[in-house]
Parts: C-alpha cells; structure tokens; sequence
C-alpha cells in the first residue's frame, strides 16, 4: 500500500448462504475518496435519475451521480434479508475488527463509510471521519465523532467574529436525509434485496436524531465533560 491510500476492507459473511461480500475502499490522501467501480455503469446512476432537490452538481461535468456509482456494487448483492445473521470482518491498517450482527447493520457501516468518500459535496464534512473509520459505530458514539468533527472544523477555520453554533451542522444533515431518501428511489428497483435499502434506512435514522440532539442543547454529551469544567480557567 502507497503513502497515499487508506485500504478498509469489509467482509461480510452470511450463516445461512454460501456467499461471502467482500469490499476494500482506498482511500487517497489528498482527496479523502475512493475510486468508483470499474465497469459498466447502469443507467439509474445517470446524475438525472431521481436527481437530488439540492444536488450541486451539473450535468454539464458530470454525466453520473457519483454516490450512485460507488453503490453498484450493493445493488448486485444476492436476494437476502436485512434480518439476516452474519458475521462481519473490517480490516484495516493493523488491526482487524469483527463482529456478529444483522445483515443491515453491517451494510449500514460499509455504506457510511461508502457515501462519506464518494465524491458528493454533501458528505465531504464526513470525510475526516472516513479516513478514522470506526465500524459499527452506535448513535451515541457517532453524535459523539460528529460533534467533536464539527468543533474542530470550527476551529481550524475559525473566522473573526463568527459564532459558534450548531445551525451549519444541522444545515448538512438536512441535505444529508434528502441524498438519503433519493438515493433509497434510485437503486429500490434495481436490486433484489432489501439490505441495502435497510442499511440506508438504517443511516436516516441517525441522520433524523442528531438535529433533535442539538435543538436539546446536547446535555448527554455535556455530561461527559464535566471533569474538563476548570480546564480553561
């Protein structure tokens, strides 16, 4: 592996079916993305299928919607269930990470990994959680990854003047639940299970959650500081 990728592998094993999915994402250094599928690509990931309301992008430059090609290869995973058990293995740098779940909760990790590094402008502020992948990630641990993300941004690209508050924040998740839905109508009809769907339902969930968290002043989250309450006196 080159000083310019990140490799993150998932492999996803099924108890009850002889088929095992099997996925590295390469992340590059400079762009924080990974490439799209090289094959031929179908037509509901022309940039006009189903487009987003808020899509920046035009067609113009970009014939495809580059989220939809990165999601190929989930729309051709064999008939499955989204209940159904399976063990999954993340590998990345020195260490191996797995885990006994569901069939959704497992495509709902690679997926968010997936979308954060597919090139849409509206994932790009999930890309530095991307390059520190953390799979399996619970609602509590990804409010936390996300807060302490956007807080930092703010930091690095503090503006004089600029107040510090959450309205931004609460601006990409509202864009990112909109990507949700119409990314779920563009590949509903073009796969013949129900996993991926789930797992995208599944990512909505989190999405719709963490604005309620904000408009409730994150107190869960203060809590965990409270030993940090003299530290810049």
């Amino acid at each position: 592996m080159s000083a310019e990728e990140k490799s993150i592998r998932y492999e996803i094993f099924f108890k009850t079916q002889d088929y095992v999915f099997d996925q590295t994402i390469k992340l590059n250094d400079e762009t924080y993305e990974h490439p799209a599928p090289d094959e031929e690509i179908p037509e509901w990931c022309n940039l006009e299928f189903k487009k987003c309301p808020n899509c920046t992008l035009s067609n113009i430059w970009h014939e495809h919607c580059p989220l939809a090609v990165r999601l190929i290869p989930f729309v051709k995973l064999p008939a499955c269930n989204s209940y159904d058990e399976v063990k999954a293995e993340v590998t990345m740098n020195n260490k191996t990470i797995i885990a006994e779940t569901s069939a959704q909760e497992a495509f709902s990790s690679v997926l968010g990994l997936v979308m954060a590094t597919s090139g849409c402008p509206h994932t790009s502020f999930f890309k530095p959680m991307a390059w520190y992948h953390q799979p399996f990630s619970t609602p509590e641990e990804t409010m936390y990854r996300v807060c302490t993300a956007y807080l930092f941004s703010h930091y690095v690209h503090r503006r004089e003047g600029k107040k510090l508050d959450f309205a931004a924040l609460k601006v990409i998740y509202h864009n990112i639940h909109q990507i949700n839905v119409q990314i779920a109508a563009r590949i509903k009809n073009y796969s013949d299970t129900d996993s991926a769907l789930n797992a995208i339902v599944l990512l909505d969930l989190i999405t719709n959650d963490l604005p309620i968290a904000v408009d409730e002043d994150l107190d869960e989250l203060k809590q965990l500081f409270e030993s940090h309450k003299n530290l810049f006196d």
